[in-house]
């Protein structure tokens, strides 16, 4: 990145980096247009890779500071013994929090989650797949485990939810936009029916 670019007002600062979460988030990586970023940004597509290399440096640096910004937004701890259903369903409204206050960040990262394995940056893949590494690990050593009926479960419930809770996401926002309002309570009732399952029959209720 050159480092112009951090010279310049704030506000067209946003409105570059603005345009790239827009549009990556909506296309892949490979059919983003650069002169669509560079019309949506009010610049041209000379002055873009004048302050960006190329493509890849400039979505290295979208992702590395949707990253931070989410980072500095979502601070919680895990305290041990947590229930885990709780702690799904708060990291729900966490994370829908933060699709209101930076949506087109959170939406970018999602869809770089997804596209990470197509894409040819071991850093930004290793990042991921770290960061997703320890949340889990986080989660599955803090849980209260004596809660479900068969512990050995609890793995393959973590990621089966992940999964799903990704889908969730995309389902219910656009463009930092909620589209769905009941999605949400969907989503929730379907958590609360995974609990029946999972959980010993006295903790359902």
């Amino acid at each position: 990145m050159n480092d112009k670019f951090l010279k310049l007002p704030y506000e067209k600062q946003q409105r570059i980096l603005n345009a790239g979460y827009k549009i990556f988030s909506v296309y892949s990586y490979k059919k983003a247009s650069t002169n669509h970023i560079a019309d949506e940004a009010g610049i041209s597509k000379s002055l873009l890779f004048h302050y960006f290399r190329n493509k890849q440096t400039y979505y290295d640096y979208l992702f590395q500071s949707a990253i931070q910004l989410i980072q500095e937004q979502k601070k919680s701890k895990i305290a041990n013994g947590a229930d885990f259903f709780e702690l799904i369903e708060k990291e729900i409204h966490e994370r829908l929090q933060l699709m209101k206050t930076s949506g087109l960040q959170y939406r970018f990262i999602l869809k770089a989650y997804e596209e990470n394995h197509r894409l040819n940056n071991n850093e930004m893949s290793q990042y991921i797949e770290n960061a997703s590494r320890l949340k889990r690990r986080e989660i599955l050593e803090n849980i209260d485990r004596s809660l479900f009926r068969d512990e050995e479960d609890i793995p393959v419930l973590y990621d089966m939810i992940i999964d799903l809770s990704n889908g969730f996401y995309f389902r219910v926002y656009e463009q930092g936009e909620l589209k769905d309002p009941n999605g949400i309570e969907a989503y929730l009732l379907f958590l609360n029916n995974l609990k029946k399952n999972y959980y010993k029959g006295e903790q359902n209720g």
